[in-house]
């Protein structure tokens, strides 16, 4: 039954705290008082706080903007009595409030305030059990105001504790979600590389294509011109044939035979050329290169601190060359040989990001000769 009108009161308690807010000035958010409404919007007001709006600011309604005027806003009685009854529904609520307050009363001395708190038992009393009811006799007392503040404080500080600990876990998920996006930026900014590097492979495969397809077209076009010139030689033969009599044939035939003749003057062998290869150096697999450095009177090298050097290897513009320490370098000296290769000199290009990505295949073999 307590449970029961408890939840009736808490939903009286929303109904009229819906209802207030009704009936309040949407300007200055507190009781209506004169109440006012607009004819546009029907929103209700302060008479004081709309009359000073329309004055300092703009003719028209705040919360619909629609044009209006001082003499437009009506004028509504009825609204005062209704946030009358909202007061005293209001002070109802208060007294039942505090009759719940009142229910803190002894089970066995009907009416006596639950006053003391037994530590023996653990449970509240009044003050007549505490001084007259035998299975309370020589048990500790204290206050129950005092044990209420002491669970509150407990209760409180526990609040106050989870209320940091929500407050870590929303940082250290800000901190996750700022974790993600950077983790997605820094995944765009890759992406954007490749994409460049792929792109610029895409433009040198290009040029290779077109490169041979320039070559493969002018053996095309060499054979095209000399078919041409053929095929007007035959249609010239053919028709003399037939337009012709014997003996002008005859008279004619030494003309023919030179034009034959400059014909064969061109030998087949002009227009036989070797097929243009079908393979494309590769930006990601790039061209092996490979070279020998031969290192000579390696025992008398050994007695010498100073590094050997092998003469330049040039790869698609890039040099490198070996460098050598015979009796080894480093910790590794006296008892390994120890072996470096050298960046001597780039490709003398602008720094950018379609060129800082570069792969070489290169091999170089070093052969010692004691």
């Amino acid at each position: 039954n307590e449970y029961k009108s408890y939840l009736s009161f808490v939903m009286a308690d929303s109904e009229v705290e819906c209802l207030s807010e009704v009936f309040r000035c949407f300007i200055c958010m507190q009781q209506l008082q004169n109440a006012r409404l607009c004819p546009h919007c029907s929103k209700l007001c302060c008479a004081p706080c709309i009359e000073r709006w329309l004055m300092e600011q703009r003719q028209h309604c705040p919360h619909c903007r629609e044009p209006l005027q001082k003499e437009e806003l009506v004028k509504c009685r009825w609204a005062e009595e209704v946030t009358q009854q909202i007061d005293s529904m209001r002070s109802m609520q208060l007294d039942n409030k505090t009759g719940r307050l009142d229910k803190d009363r002894c089970e066995q001395h009907s009416g006596e305030k639950l006053s003391v708190f037994c530590v023996s038992c653990k449970m509240c009393i009044c003050h007549l059990c505490a001084l007259f009811v035998n299975q309370h006799s020589g048990h500790a007392f204290k206050p129950l105001e005092e044990e209420y503040e002491i669970h509150k404080k407990k209760i409180t500080d526990e609040i106050s504790a989870l209320r940091r600990r929500l407050v870590e876990l929303d940082g250290l998920k800000r901190d996750i979600d700022k974790n993600m996006e950077t983790v997605k930026y820094a995944k765009g900014e890759r992406e954007a590389e490749m994409r460049t590097v792929v792109n610029y492979m895409a433009e040198k495969l290009e040029s290779q294509l077109k490169a041979k397809l320039s070559k493969l077209k002018g053996q095309k076009n060499s054979i095209c011109n000399e078919t041409e010139f053929l095929e007007k030689i035959l249609e010239e033969v053919e028709k003399e044939l037939k337009q012709k009599s014997k003996s002008e044939i005859i008279a004619c035939v030494d003309h023919l035979m030179g034009m034959f003749s400059k014909v064969h003057e061109t030998p087949m062998s002009n227009f036989v050329s070797a097929p243009v290869p079908a393979d494309f150096v590769s930006e990601i697999v790039p061209q092996y290169q490979s070279s020998t450095f031969t290192l000579h009177n390696f025992s008398e090298l050994r007695h010498k601190a100073d590094p050997v050097y092998s003469p330049n290897m040039s790869c698609n513009g890039i040099k490198w060359r070996l460098k050598v320490y015979p009796d080894g370098n480093g910790v590794a000296r006296s008892t390994y040989l120890s072996v470096f290769l050298e960046l001597v000199e780039g490709v003398q290009e602008p720094a950018s990001t379609s060129t800082k990505w570069k792969c070489y295949s290169i091999g170089l073999s070093l052969y010692v000769i004691s």
